[in-house]
């Protein structure tokens, strides 16, 4: 499976617009950078008919060093949670893998 990079993402949507490459790489840019600030203040991000962007803990938990196999405590941490929604799950519902 492929992987698509935001300069790819920059080309998809030059093709799709009437815009510059310049012009679409500065509104995605602008895009990302607001998205990772509203996640920073804690705040919940909301793209309708395709997901939601949250916050959540996650709890601290026994691990192990997969180098040495010696037993570790993960400390915990905030995380980047995504949710989709029902038209991209329905979007993808049929993708071979």
């Amino acid at each position: 499976m492929a992987s698509v990079s935001k300069n790819d993402l920059i080309k998809k949507v030059v093709a799709k617009t009437s815009k510059t490459n310049k012009d679409v790489t500065e509104i995605i840019t602008a895009t990302l950078d607001a998205i990772r600030e509203s996640l920073e203040a804690g705040d919940e991000v909301r793209l309708i008919n395709f997901g939601v962007f949250s916050v959540k803990k996650s709890a601290e938990r026994a691990g192990v060093n997969p180098k040495t196999r010696e037993k570790m405590t993960v400390p915990e941490k905030m995380r980047v949670k995504f949710a989709p929604g029902k038209e991209l799950n329905d979007a993808v519902a049929n993708v071979k893998l």
